[in-house]
């Protein structure tokens, strides 16, 4: 119980005042790896990675350098040593989903989370790396809603030995909602000085709000027992109406996920139909449409390819395929509908 009121004391703050929200997802001085394409060496020497070095600090952003996969940089050491390294994927490489859970599971959310990952994605918990942001209670429902980030574990393990001609070793990865932990040992120093500003910030805000919350919490447990003694009925009509509630958001979530498909499965799919002389650089899916751009060797057949899959249907160019400069590919838009 206690651990339920600590979660929803903290979503209650955060709404009520943004500054300490900003104030505790404030992005931290970092020497970042942003990497904007991966690809294979043919002559099999391992995964070749163009981007750039940007050095963060104070909330900007500087252009250090470009990351050369045919000349390696000198140590990343010299350049910042006292900050940690992070990594900024390309997109596509890693992926979120909203997640519901039981408002039980807030007590452990990452045990819960663990447990239930191989339903929750293609993947076990020991084949990722992941994280979880925008966590959000909602005692009314009896439920709590968050965001996970994944990466799979073999994308990490590909970049190393780039990363490491290059002197970076790097410790986190970034996400839309926060960062993943890597297994990294990175400087920590200025981070954990910077980390615990925000916690002695909460601490006196917390010292300042706590009592007028906690008399909000007698009223209203004083009213829940008022009304529960002049109305010993209505908790019998209210949980009969709840039982009819849920059964029937089970039902619209049912026919809703058969209807647009889960995101990640529906990545998997395409993956294993396409090629592997062809590549996506975007993809949406939205409401059962299913639209990526990106360039194949040979974009005319991939039509076919599509229409012989399950789960996807009508596959369609959205705009006309054309040839890429230097003439060895073609440029296509498609757009497939997804359901059974």
């Amino acid at each position: 119980m206690l651990a339920e009121f600590s979660v929803w004391w903290v979503a209650q703050m955060r709404s009520l005042v943004p500054g300490l929200g900003l104030l505790a997802n404030r992005q931290q001085d970092a020497l970042i790896i942003a990497i904007d394409r991966m690809s294979g060496d043919e002559n099999g020497g391992g995964t070749k990675i163009t981007g750039v070095l940007l050095l963060r600090q104070n909330g900007s952003e500087t252009n250090i350098r470009r990351l050369d996969p045919d000349r390696p940089a000198t140590a990343a050491a010299t350049i910042a040593p006292n900050i940690e390294t992070g990594l900024r994927l390309p997109a596509g490489t890693m992926l979120s989903r909203g997640v519901l859970l039981p408002i039980a599971a807030a007590r452990n959310l990452r045990a819960a989370i663990g447990f239930e990952m191989d339903r929750l994605t293609p993947f076990t918990a020991e084949e990722l790396y992941w994280s979880l942001g925008a966590v959000r209670p909602d005692r009314a429902r009896g439920r709590v809603s968050l965001r996970l980030s994944i990466v799979p574990r073999k994308v990490v393990e590909a970049l190393s030995q780039p990363l490491a001609q290059s002197g970076l070793n790097p410790s986190f990865i970034e996400t839309g909602t926060g960062r993943i932990e890597l297994d990294g040992n990175q400087p920590r120093k200025r981070r954990g000085l910077r980390a615990a500003l925000p916690v002695l910030c909460a601490v006196l805000f917390v010292a300042c709000v706590a009592a007028p919350f906690i008399r909000q919490q007698m009223a209203l447990d004083a009213a829940a027992r008022a009304i529960a003694a002049v109305q010993p009925q209505a908790s019998k009509a209210l949980a009969l109406r709840q039982q009819l509630v849920t059964a029937a958001a089970g039902q619209n979530a049912i026919v809703q996920a058969r209807r647009t498909g889960d995101a990640l499965q529906v990545l998997a799919t395409l993956t294993n139909a396409l090629p592997d002389d062809t590549w996506l650089t975007d993809l949406t899916l939205k409401s059962g449409d299913l639209t990526f751009d990106g360039q194949s060797a040979n974009a005319a057949r991939l039509i076919g390819l599509l229409s012989n899959v399950k789960g996807l249907h009508d596959p369609s160019f959205t705009a006309p395929v054309t040839r890429t400069a230097d003439g060895k590919a073609d440029i296509f838009s498609m757009h497939v509908s997804v359901g059974p």
